[in-house]
């Protein structure tokens, strides 16, 4: 994860357009199955034709269609952890059965996503009309490739994100009732409904968002984060920043001014990349924040995938940390 990547602007991929799926390709025919569908997504292409089979998947995407039935033949964007464990973005794809395109920011293997065959490319945007992950040099070139879905996640709950996978992974043929996702729903369900009990036991005290860094530290706006989201939505209050950048999720501070936004607890960017609290020991700043003196910072995942199992293993974990402090 580039974290200046994640703050910059939005790449601009033209006027809204209504696209036939067949359409994209320039020199290949889509074989895709007899099966037809329609399918609008969050730039407002529409996308009908034949029921794409083919599909390559950016890692939050995959792990959300995947519990809906929808097995892509690629994934981009993290999936594995440089000690071969898979990494929490991935949810519960079977990565012996997926082809990786890139595991990193900045990586997408073209040549090998060609050789996929690919009907579709399904990816997320947290800034408008940006596929996650996919590199703006190539954007034209996968856009020619294949259709292209993108589905906005900027500033709603993770289970309106949820939502929005159920029904693409709908129209693609999955089946988004079964006893599986019924289990899990269940679950979830179970879980909302107690919630409240977290919030009873932490009362008034303040949540704040960190990302941290060598460079800085960033505070993170609640409302920008689908599961965050969902924590303020159902009672948790939380600490805003006064300046969040572009997209509207972090302000960057420096390590001086890490005590910018005192709080009673800490949700800590727990991505691989960013620095964890047993990591955090040299910094006398951190050690003076309010939640660090209280030992109430708590791992916190920004991009849980947009599943029932993972949202409530997410937010599950969260919970059951907040009634213990």
């Amino acid at each position: 994860m580039n974290r200046r990547r994640f703050l910059g602007g939005a790449l601009a991929l033209g006027a809204t357009t209504v696209l036939a799926a067949c359409g994209y390709q320039e020199d290949t025919t889509q074989q895709g199955s007899e099966s037809t569908w329609s399918f609008k997504d969050d730039r407002g292409r529409t996308l009908d034709g034949n029921r794409p089979e083919r599909i390559v998947a950016q890692v939050t995407a995959a792990a959300a269609l995947w519990e809906f039935g929808i097995r892509p033949v690629g994934i981009f964007g993290p999936s594995k952890l440089p000690t071969g464990k898979p990494d929490p973005q991935v949810g519960n794809v079977d990565l012996a059965s997926v082809q990786s395109l890139g595991n990193v920011w900045g990586e997408f293997n073209y040549d090998r996503y060609v050789e996929l065959k690919p009907q579709l490319l399904v990816s997320v945007m947290y800034l408008k009309d940006e596929l996650w992950y996919v590199p703006a040099e190539q954007a034209g070139a996968v856009e020619r490739a294949a259709p292209t879905v993108g589905l906005d996640l900027g500033g709603i709950s993770i289970t309106d994100g949820i939502e929005k996978f159920r029904a693409l992974a709908k129209a693609l043929g999955g089946d988004v009732d079964s006893d599986s996702v019924k289990k899990a729903k269940a679950e979830f369900d179970s879980f909302t409904e107690d919630f409240p009990q977290t919030v009873n036991a932490v009362g008034d005290k303040k949540l704040l968002l960190v990302s941290a860094t060598q460079e800085g530290v960033w505070a993170g706006n609640a409302q920008g984060f689908p599961s965050s989201k969902y924590l303020a939505d159902n009672g948790l209050s939380f600490v805003e920043p006064n300046a969040p950048g572009d997209g509207n999720y972090w302000e960057q501070l420096s390590w001086e001014n890490a005590g910018t936004y005192p709080a009673d607890v800490i949700l800590l960017d727990s991505r691989y990349g960013n620095l964890q609290a047993d990591q955090l020991g040299g910094y006398p700043t951190w050690q003076k924040l309010p939640a660090v003196q209280e030992g109430n910072v708590i791992p916190w995942n920004p991009e849980t995938p947009f599943s029932y199992s993972a949202a409530v293993g997410e937010l599950g974990s969260i919970g059951t940390a907040l009634r213990a402090i």
